[in-house]
């Protein structure tokens, strides 16, 4: 059984233990001692899965909190009641085992390939060189010969 169920309960007890002692109202130290151990058997119950033990502790706890005693404070009897109503309703969730999931299995398939069609190579017209006419050679005219004037650069007929 979940902790968090029983916690409110055991810490009541707890307090209530010989508190009987002193105020008739509460629950003698005997008897809270006896629900203590049937609290107790629930949770051990619940924890090792049993459903069928726990519920036969459940009804010994029950049967425990309505044999109370009429001093005990009516109040407190009814809370102890309501408390074990409460863990009968959430037996069944409470004491099943944690599923643990599983791995399974699963095939994947693979894709199928699709096809892709190729293209086709398409022919492309090669253009025809054309005959480009070669320009004729051009004659370089051959160097003229520049007159020697000696030397000199003075003007014609200041010659030395």
């Amino acid at each position: 059984m979940r902790r968090a169920t029983l916690a409110p309960a055991l810490i009541a007890a707890a307090l209530l233990t010989g508190c009987g002692e002193t105020n008739r109202a509460l629950i003698s130290e005997d008897r809270a001692q006896a629900l203590q151990e049937a609290i107790d058997q629930v949770e051990s119950a619940c924890s090792e899965h049993n459903a069928q033990d726990a519920q036969q502790a459940i009804d010994d706890l029950s049967a425990q909190v309505n044999e109370l005693p009429r001093r005990v404070d009516t109040q407190l009897k009814q809370n102890l009641q309501d408390w074990v109503q409460q863990i009968n309703r959430r037996l069944d969730r409470d004491c099943e085992e944690a599923a643990t999931p599983t791995a399974t299995a699963t095939e994947t398939q693979a894709p199928e390939p699709t096809e892709t069609a190729t293209p086709e190579p398409t022919e492309t017209a090669t253009p025809e060189p054309t005959e480009t006419a070669t320009p004729a050679p051009t004659e370089t005219p051959a160097p003229t010969d520049t007159p020697d004037t000696g030397g000199t650069t003075g003007p014609p007929g200041d010659e030395q």
